[in-house]
């Protein structure tokens, strides 16, 4: 967005230019305000200095009733550039540096010397008849032992004052002016750096809103308005990771939804396809019926595997199964577990055996998710380990760990197939999981009963070689 369309740069722009402009013209008026006060006072002091100087020598002459000279009175107002106007004490001009004084009026009713008989010093400023100029003027009452014998009275022309005043205004609203400009582009400047990235995350908010979470904000400062901005980017940073996560799990919701459906439609059509066979009149076929309802016996099974496992993995889920750790020795599950696998073991030949230490290890755990999750390995071991192989229990403490090892000589997991084994439903080798019974979710089951006790499990494997599954949990203080 450009600035020149922006609102809100306008508004801080005419804030900062109306308030500059404010606090221009009050300092302006001040400073010369001041100075104009500061010449007047200095001028004061002046025209009194001068007004002492001369009052021994107009006291001495008229005490003596003597008039002071004209003469002597205009060498003393040209050398201090000043009008000197001496005063009889009823207001007759007995001298003056500039005029006649016979031609001048009575001078008793000017402020300055109504000003003067009330208090030590009398200061007026007026236009003077006799010069036709705008004067300041200082009079002061002469007198002896108490008694008034007239005045003295020194005054200046404003002229050069004025003009004085006139080129220090012009120069302080020169300055003023300098400065305004100066201010109007800082001000501009200033304006701008707000609004620029204001307008860019503006850009980007919208961006969000309509679903490009990809948009960033550029040029992210150190400032206030940098950290926005870098919220802001990491706002759109975690909506895309959410929107991605969100999508992960739809598409794992979506397979899952189609594993269970393919799981549960395959027995299903083994059975009524059996069922059929039967009703169609195999029923009396003495040679194949019993065979047929093995059959229906085997899928039947599958089917209530296969339910109690997603029921199993529902609950673990949903956190209806929340485990509060306790206590557990793992050897007496390991004995247990591997005692009810003699049949089985027997039956294909197989050789178990358990490496576990004297001394029972204590675990924090859950006893049948422990039980479960040992079931589980070892069900998939017994499943993959061919006639003749061997499956060892292993079981070890350490780093404050207990672990617990099941390997196999099986058939092993190709490496690309590794990073996914425990996800549900994954199997390397569908067709053969299948005919072996499996469902597809005991790895699954195994994973998430192991997190739900704060442990870990792994995997390590290879092809033609076998496998070993390690399981991970805390040993008890």
């Amino acid at each position: 967005m450009s600035v020149w369309r922006s609102r809100f740069f306008w508004k801080i722009y005419a804030a900062f230019s109306l308030l500059f402009l404010t606090m221009t013209l009050v300092v302006s008026w001040t400073v010369f305000a001041r100075v104009q006060s500061s010449v007047r006072s200095s001028l004061k002091e002046n025209l009194r200095d001068k007004v002492e100087f001369l009052s021994p020598y107009v006291e001495d002459e008229l005490a003596n009733g003597r008039v002071p000279s004209d003469p002597l009175i205009q060498r003393l107002g040209t050398s201090s550039g000043s009008r000197i106007t001496v005063l009889s004490k009823d207001g007759t001009v007995l001298a003056d540096s500039e005029a006649i004084a016979s031609t001048l009026e009575n001078h008793l009713t000017r402020p300055e010397i109504q000003d003067a008989l009330q208090q030590p010093f009398g200061f007026a400023e007026r236009h003077s008849d006799s010069t036709d100029q705008n004067m300041f003027y200082f009079a002061k009452t002469v007198k002896r032992a108490d008694q008034l014998l007239g005045f003295v009275r020194v005054a200046l022309s404003t002229a050069n004052v004025d003009r004085e005043l006139l080129a220090l205004q012009l120069t302080i609203m020169s300055i003023a002016l300098v400065g305004v400009v100066l201010a109007l582009g800082l001000g501009w400047s200033l304006a701008r750096r707000v609004t620029v990235p204001l307008a860019e995350m503006v850009r980007v908010a919208e961006a969000l809103r309509n679903g490009h979470y990809e948009a960033k904000v550029a040029n992210v400062g150190h400032d206030e308005m940098g950290r926005l901005g870098d919220t802001l980017n990491q706002l759109g940073t975690e909506l895309t990771s959410k929107i991605a996560d969100l999508q992960r799990l739809e598409n794992v919701r979506r397979d899952f939804v189609a594993n269970v459906s393919h799981e549960i439609k395959t027995p299903l059509t083994s059975i009524k396809g059996y069922v059929e066979t039967l009703l169609g009149g195999a029923i009396n076929d003495t040679q194949n019926n019993y065979r047929f309802l093995e059959k229906i016996d085997r899928n039947a099974a599958r089917l209530t595997a296969l339910v109690q496992d997603l029921l199993s993995l529902a609950k673990i889920e949903a956190g209806e199964d929340t485990f509060r750790p306790t206590p557990v020795e793992w050897n007496g599950i390991i004995n247990s577990v591997v005692a009810r696998y003699e049949d089985q073991v027997q039956q294909k030949s197989l050789k178990i055996k358990i490496n576990a230490p004297g001394q029972a290890l204590s675990v924090m755990g859950e006893r049948e998710a422990m039980t479960q999750v040992l079931d589980n390995l070892l069900t998939n071991a017994m499943k993959y380990t061919p006639e003749g192989g061997r499956i060892t229990v292993s079981l070890f403490a350490k780093n404050g760990f207990a672990k617990l090892v099941v390997e196999d000589t099986g058939i092993g997991i190709p490496s690309e197939h590794l990073d996914r084994i425990f996800e549900r439903f994954y199997r390397v080798d569908k067709a053969r999981s299948r005919d072996l019974g499996g469902t597809g979710l005991g790895l699954s089951i195994v994973k998430h009963l192991v997190s739900a006790m704060h442990g870990d499990v792994g995997v390590e494997s290879e092809l033609g070689v076998g496998s070993r599954f390690t399981v991970r949990l805390r040993l008890t203080a």
